[in-house]
Protein backbone atom coordinates (compact mmCIF):
# COMPACT_ATOMS: atom_id res chain seq x y z
CA UNK A 1 0.00 0.00 0.00
CA UNK A 2 3.05 2.48 -0.23
CA UNK A 3 1.60 3.78 -3.17
CA UNK A 4 -1.83 4.97 -2.83
CA UNK A 5 -3.96 8.39 -3.87
CA UNK A 6 -5.30 11.43 -6.17
CA UNK A 7 -8.72 12.71 -7.71
CA UNK A 8 -11.09 10.32 -9.81
CA UNK A 9 -12.58 11.56 -13.36
CA UNK A 10 -15.31 10.47 -13.98
CA UNK A 11 -16.21 7.57 -15.87
CA UNK A 12 -18.57 7.44 -19.36
CA UNK A 13 -21.88 6.43 -19.74
CA UNK A 14 -22.18 2.61 -18.79
CA UNK A 15 -24.05 0.05 -21.01
CA UNK A 16 -27.93 0.35 -20.46
CA UNK A 17 -29.38 -2.40 -18.47
CA UNK A 18 -33.40 -3.24 -18.23
CA UNK A 19 -33.54 -2.38 -14.51
CA UNK A 20 -32.54 0.08 -12.33
CA UNK A 21 -33.01 -1.77 -9.32
CA UNK A 22 -31.25 -4.36 -10.61
CA UNK A 23 -28.12 -1.82 -11.49
CA UNK A 24 -28.74 -0.42 -7.93
CA UNK A 25 -28.28 -4.12 -6.74
CA UNK A 26 -24.90 -4.17 -8.57
CA UNK A 27 -23.62 -0.92 -7.42
CA UNK A 28 -23.38 0.33 -11.34
CA UNK A 29 -25.61 3.25 -12.91
CA UNK A 30 -27.00 3.19 -15.83
CA UNK A 31 -28.80 5.54 -18.39
CA UNK A 32 -31.75 3.36 -18.20
CA UNK A 33 -32.63 4.72 -14.67
CA UNK A 34 -31.56 8.20 -14.92
CA UNK A 35 -34.54 8.46 -18.08
CA UNK A 36 -36.96 9.22 -14.88
CA UNK A 37 -35.39 12.50 -14.30
CA UNK A 38 -33.53 13.19 -17.06
CA UNK A 39 -32.19 17.05 -17.05
CA UNK A 40 -33.82 19.84 -19.67
CA UNK A 41 -31.04 20.74 -21.87
CA UNK A 42 -29.44 23.22 -20.41
CA UNK A 43 -30.22 23.07 -17.15
CA UNK A 44 -27.44 23.26 -14.41
CA UNK A 45 -26.26 20.74 -12.37
CA UNK A 46 -27.23 21.33 -8.36
CA UNK A 47 -24.34 21.87 -6.39
CA UNK A 48 -26.84 21.35 -3.58
CA UNK A 49 -28.09 17.77 -4.90
CA UNK A 50 -23.99 17.28 -5.67
CA UNK A 51 -23.13 18.35 -1.58
CA UNK A 52 -26.63 16.53 -0.29
CA UNK A 53 -25.61 13.15 -2.05
CA UNK A 54 -21.75 13.74 -1.02
CA UNK A 55 -22.43 14.52 2.48
CA UNK A 56 -25.02 11.50 2.53
CA UNK A 57 -22.83 9.05 1.02
CA UNK A 58 -19.80 9.32 3.07
CA UNK A 59 -22.12 9.04 6.62
CA UNK A 60 -23.92 5.78 4.85
CA UNK A 61 -20.28 3.82 3.82
CA UNK A 62 -19.20 4.69 7.11
CA UNK A 63 -21.98 2.93 9.23
CA UNK A 64 -22.51 -0.08 6.47
CA UNK A 65 -19.58 0.24 4.48
CA UNK A 66 -19.72 0.08 0.92
CA UNK A 67 -21.02 -3.07 0.01
CA UNK A 68 -24.17 -2.60 2.84
CA UNK A 69 -24.65 0.89 1.10
CA UNK A 70 -28.13 0.52 -0.18
CA UNK A 71 -29.02 3.20 -3.06
CA UNK A 72 -32.55 3.26 -1.65
CA UNK A 73 -31.06 4.07 1.66
CA UNK A 74 -28.68 6.91 0.11
CA UNK A 75 -31.73 8.77 -1.79
CA UNK A 76 -33.70 8.60 1.04
CA UNK A 77 -30.99 10.22 3.16
CA UNK A 78 -29.85 12.79 0.94
CA UNK A 79 -33.64 13.65 -0.02
CA UNK A 80 -32.97 13.11 -3.87
CA UNK A 81 -34.13 10.25 -6.39
CA UNK A 82 -31.91 7.44 -7.12
CA UNK A 83 -32.23 8.72 -10.82
CA UNK A 84 -30.80 12.03 -9.27
CA UNK A 85 -27.82 9.73 -8.03
CA UNK A 86 -27.58 7.81 -11.34
CA UNK A 87 -27.33 10.59 -13.69
CA UNK A 88 -24.14 11.92 -11.55
CA UNK A 89 -21.82 8.85 -10.68
CA UNK A 90 -21.44 5.60 -12.88
CA UNK A 91 -20.80 3.37 -10.26
CA UNK A 92 -21.45 3.42 -6.03
CA UNK A 93 -17.09 2.91 -5.58
CA UNK A 94 -16.67 6.16 -7.91
CA UNK A 95 -19.61 8.45 -6.01
CA UNK A 96 -17.91 7.14 -2.29
CA UNK A 97 -14.26 8.07 -3.43
CA UNK A 98 -15.63 11.29 -4.22
CA UNK A 99 -17.41 11.65 -1.65
CA UNK A 100 -14.03 10.71 0.29
CA UNK A 101 -12.36 13.58 -1.60
CA UNK A 102 -14.94 16.16 -1.29
CA UNK A 103 -14.36 15.70 3.07
CA UNK A 104 -10.59 15.90 2.49
CA UNK A 105 -8.77 19.62 3.66
CA UNK A 106 -5.34 19.75 2.39
CA UNK A 107 -2.61 19.48 4.65
CA UNK A 108 -1.16 23.38 5.67
CA UNK A 109 2.09 24.05 4.00
CA UNK A 110 5.13 23.46 6.34
CA UNK A 111 8.42 24.88 5.64
CA UNK A 112 10.48 25.86 9.03
CA UNK A 113 13.68 25.44 6.97
CA UNK A 114 14.79 22.55 8.55
CA UNK A 115 13.81 18.81 6.93
CA UNK A 116 13.49 16.90 10.43
CA UNK A 117 11.66 19.55 11.80
CA UNK A 118 9.05 19.65 8.62
CA UNK A 119 8.54 16.22 8.07
CA UNK A 120 7.38 16.26 12.31
CA UNK A 121 4.98 19.12 11.71
CA UNK A 122 3.97 17.40 8.21
CA UNK A 123 3.51 13.59 9.44
CA UNK A 124 2.34 14.75 13.21
CA UNK A 125 -0.64 16.58 10.58
CA UNK A 126 -1.43 13.22 8.81
CA UNK A 127 -1.36 11.39 11.73
CA UNK A 128 -4.00 13.53 13.95
CA UNK A 129 -6.31 13.28 10.58
CA UNK A 130 -5.41 9.33 9.92
CA UNK A 131 -6.25 8.65 14.14
CA UNK A 132 -9.59 11.05 14.41
CA UNK A 133 -12.86 8.72 14.48
CA UNK A 134 -14.48 10.26 11.74
CA UNK A 135 -16.46 9.43 8.60
CA UNK A 136 -13.52 9.83 6.36
CA UNK A 137 -11.14 7.16 7.93
CA UNK A 138 -14.30 4.77 8.50
CA UNK A 139 -14.53 4.85 4.76
CA UNK A 140 -10.92 4.40 3.26
CA UNK A 141 -10.30 1.11 4.69
CA UNK A 142 -13.57 -0.52 2.72
CA UNK A 143 -12.50 1.67 -0.26
CA UNK A 144 -9.20 0.63 -0.68
CA UNK A 145 -10.19 -3.18 0.25
CA UNK A 146 -12.77 -2.81 -2.69
CA UNK A 147 -10.14 -1.77 -4.92
CA UNK A 148 -8.16 -4.81 -4.39
CA UNK A 149 -10.65 -6.25 -7.00
CA UNK A 150 -11.38 -3.09 -9.54
CA UNK A 151 -8.58 -2.02 -11.92
CA UNK A 152 -10.68 1.07 -12.43
CA UNK A 153 -11.24 1.79 -8.51
CA UNK A 154 -7.64 0.80 -7.82
CA UNK A 155 -6.03 2.97 -10.81
CA UNK A 156 -8.75 5.99 -9.12
CA UNK A 157 -7.50 5.24 -5.44
CA UNK A 158 -3.55 5.24 -6.37
CA UNK A 159 -4.06 9.08 -7.82
CA UNK A 160 -5.79 9.81 -4.88
CA UNK A 161 -2.91 8.02 -2.58
CA UNK A 162 -0.60 9.73 -5.10
CA UNK A 163 -1.99 13.59 -3.74
CA UNK A 164 -1.80 12.93 -0.60
CA UNK A 165 1.61 12.21 -0.80
CA UNK A 166 2.50 15.34 -2.00
CA UNK A 167 2.83 17.88 0.77
CA UNK A 168 5.60 15.53 2.33
CA UNK A 169 7.35 15.02 -1.50
CA UNK A 170 7.56 19.08 -1.04
CA UNK A 171 9.18 18.69 2.10
CA UNK A 172 12.11 16.12 0.97
CA UNK A 173 12.21 18.23 -2.48
CA UNK A 174 13.12 21.44 -0.15
CA UNK A 175 15.45 19.89 1.66
CA UNK A 176 17.45 18.66 -1.59
CA UNK A 177 17.15 22.13 -3.00
CA UNK A 178 19.08 23.57 0.69
CA UNK A 179 21.29 20.57 0.07
CA UNK A 180 19.97 19.19 3.59
CA UNK A 181 19.43 15.97 1.57
CA UNK A 182 21.64 14.48 -1.50
CA UNK A 183 20.68 15.90 -4.80
CA UNK A 184 20.51 11.95 -5.93
CA UNK A 185 18.00 11.06 -2.72
CA UNK A 186 15.34 8.88 -4.58
CA UNK A 187 12.33 10.84 -2.86
CA UNK A 188 9.90 7.78 -3.94
CA UNK A 189 11.88 5.66 -2.09
CA UNK A 190 11.70 7.91 0.99
CA UNK A 191 7.96 8.52 1.01
CA UNK A 192 7.58 5.20 0.70
CA UNK A 193 9.69 4.19 4.04
CA UNK A 194 8.07 7.03 5.61
CA UNK A 195 4.87 6.48 4.85
CA UNK A 196 4.39 2.83 5.17
CA UNK A 197 4.82 2.46 8.48
CA UNK A 198 2.23 4.94 9.21
CA UNK A 199 -0.47 3.24 6.92
CA UNK A 200 0.53 -0.06 7.87
CA UNK A 201 -0.05 0.67 11.63
CA UNK A 202 -3.52 2.75 10.81
CA UNK A 203 -4.86 0.03 8.60
CA UNK A 204 -2.95 -3.08 9.71
CA UNK A 205 -1.72 -3.71 13.53
CA UNK A 206 -2.98 -1.07 15.25
CA UNK A 207 -0.09 0.56 16.22
CA UNK A 208 0.66 3.38 18.58
CA UNK A 209 0.47 6.80 16.04
CA UNK A 210 1.88 9.75 18.44
CA UNK A 211 4.76 12.17 17.92
CA UNK A 212 7.43 9.61 19.53
CA UNK A 213 6.61 7.37 16.78
CA UNK A 214 7.45 10.44 14.47
CA UNK A 215 10.97 10.94 15.54
CA UNK A 216 12.08 7.25 15.36
CA UNK A 217 10.44 6.97 12.20
CA UNK A 218 12.38 9.62 11.20
CA UNK A 219 15.84 9.16 12.16
CA UNK A 220 15.71 5.42 10.90
CA UNK A 221 14.64 6.78 7.37
CA UNK A 222 17.21 9.35 7.77
CA UNK A 223 20.02 8.74 9.63
CA UNK A 224 22.29 11.18 11.06
CA UNK A 225 19.18 14.23 10.92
Amino acid sequence: MPTAIADAGMMGAVKVQPSPDAAAESGTFTEAACADDAPRRGRPRSKEFDASILAATLELAGEVGIKGMSMDDLAQRAGVSKATIYRRWPSKEILVLQALQSAMHPLDDVDTGEVVEDLRLCLGQMIARMSKKDRINDVLPHLIEMATHDATLRSAVDDYVANRRVPVRQVLERAIGRAELPADTDVEMVLDALLGPIVYRRLLSGGVLDADFVDRLIVLVLPGR
